[in-house]
């Protein structure tokens, strides 16, 4: 399943519990009325994307120290022989849209939960640089 066909299975309003409890987990409290809706507002327009191709794909792996909170994760974009990047470095969010995603077998994780560590990952750094 590319990022683009999970964000168009999931509505925001079902992601957001997830990626709340994300943010708390990683900040230490909830999300802003503000965060919430600049989320929403990407979400819906990836959900919306044209996508286009690419070699590059999504692996999810389970963390080092093998702590698996569902959605606590370690996610990198790879080509069919190398690691390339971290998905919040990534410059092209139409690209990563494009990217079909592989889960690891020992990840326990929904796709719901994955929709919300992505969007995570993809609005770590300044979404709005990227385009």
């Amino acid at each position: 399943m590319t990022v683009s066909e999970l964000f168009k299975k999931y509505d925001f309003e079902n992601v957001l519990p997830h990626l709340d409890y994300l943010f708390v987990v990683n900040s230490g409290h909830n999300l802003s009325s503000t965060q919430v809706e600049n989320a929403r507002s990407f979400y819906t327009h990836w959900a919306k994307c044209e996508t286009k191709p690419t070699d590059c794909y999504i692996r999810l792996v389970s963390r080092w120290e093998h702590t698996s909170p569902y959605i606590d994760m370690n996610c990198h974009v790879r080509n069919k022989t190398e690691f390339c990047y971290s998905v919040a470095d990534q410059k092209d969010m139409i690209e990563v849209l494009s990217m079909n995603v592989r889960v690891d077998k020992d990840v326990e994780i929904s796709e719901v939960e994955l929709a919300a560590g992505l969007v995570w990952e993809m609005t770590y750094y300044d979404p709005t640089r990227k385009g």
